[in-house]
């Protein structure tokens, strides 16, 4: 299959959410999973707003982790949007050969070293492709065990974890037919208008459940929903706040109802978020966009702060070597 429509196949798919359901469920039993569970989240709110560099970038910041081969397919196909067959192939030859030869990664194998001589007659072009040059991550460590003991781990943990990933699907293939009857019967029983019916259906939520359905919908790009479902209660809460004031940000933001005074809020309540780099670049986009307050003042603050792809993106901006709307 083509390179390209491979990538589209995989970040059509929903392999990215069962990942992160995945990643949901891993979290409540082993606490290294929980940043990354956190972390996937936004990364999946980069590749749906195209900024695949970045996704790229930050999941190369991944500890070493076992991980279920989606997570492989999904890494690849957002190197294949952030540096075409070049970048990906880089990504697969980086990875453990027991994972480079799993059957779930045929398609990339063959994808990825189809067409050589072409590739080799336009490598010294493809070579000026733009990157962040981030060591390539990989599961072996620098005092590994010999290579073919170290294969047969890898291959029984992607067994073991694709045994997970599989039951998870079915849980979540059972919940979503449960789901679509329970609609049903609630449309046979009401004739209310929808937009009625959408109200009744998020009211009285807790604040954890909203917060929750209000992640989804910021994935789904569904930010009325999003903005609607974070209400007061789940903004004021001390469980939820910080995640929700950061989620209602994108989903105000994107309903273009936020305020310079919004995002330097946020900044001055949580002055310790993991989510500082993201609210400074959406500051800085505000006020770039709306000429509201100086952005480069912003820009220059972003880039002290510890490398990430937006500290690494507001010092090439501020370098002249790149530009906010690019």
């Amino acid at each position: 299959m083509n390179i390209m429509k491979l990538t589209q196949a995989e970040l059509a798919s929903t392999t990215g959410s069962q990942m992160l359901k995945w990643l949901e469920k891993k979290s409540t039993t082993k606490s290294e999973y929980k940043r990354l569970y956190e972390d996937f989240k936004t990364i999946i709110i980069m590749q749906q707003a195209g900024f695949y560099e970045q996704a790229d970038a930050r999941l190369l910041q991944w500890k070493h982790l076992p991980m279920p081969v989606e997570y492989y397919t999904y890494r690849l196909a957002i190197a294949s949007k952030a540096g075409g067959r070049r970048l990906a192939k880089k990504r697969f030859k980086a990875l453990p050969e027991a994972i480079q030869k799993h059957d779930k990664l045929k398609q990339w194998r063959q994808a990825v070293n189809q067409n050589q001589w072409w590739m080799a007659a336009t490598g010294v072009v493809a070579a000026g492709l733009l990157f962040v040059g981030i060591q390539a991550w990989s599961p072996t460590s620098e005092n590994a065990a010999p290579k073919e003991e170290t294969d047969q781990k890898i291959a029984q943990q992607l067994a073991a974890l694709q045994t997970e990933v599989e039951q998870l699907k079915k849980e979540n293939e059972k919940l979503n037919t449960d789901q679509k009857r329970k609609t049903e019967a609630e449309v046979k029983q009401e004739e209310s208008p929808v937009k009625e019916k959408k109200t009744t259906k998020t009211s009285g939520l807790k604040p954890e459940a909203a917060l929750k359905e209000a992640v989804a919908a910021v994935q789904a790009k569904d930010y009325q929903k999003a903005n609607d479902l974070l209400s007061a209660d789940v903004l004021k809460n001390k469980e939820t706040a910080g995640m929700a004031r950061f989620y209602k940000l994108i989903a105000a933001g994107k309903l273009k109802k936020t305020t310079q005074a919004d995002y330097i809020a946020y900044r001055e309540d949580f002055p310790k978020s993991g989510y500082m780099s993201d609210v400074l670049w959406m500051q800085a986009v505000y006020e770039q966009k709306y000429k509201k307050g100086d952005y480069r003042a912003t820009l220059q603050e972003l880039a002290q702060q510890p490398d990430n792809e937006w500290s690494y993106a507001a010092k090439a901006i501020l370098s002249g070597k790149s530009t906010l709307g690019d």
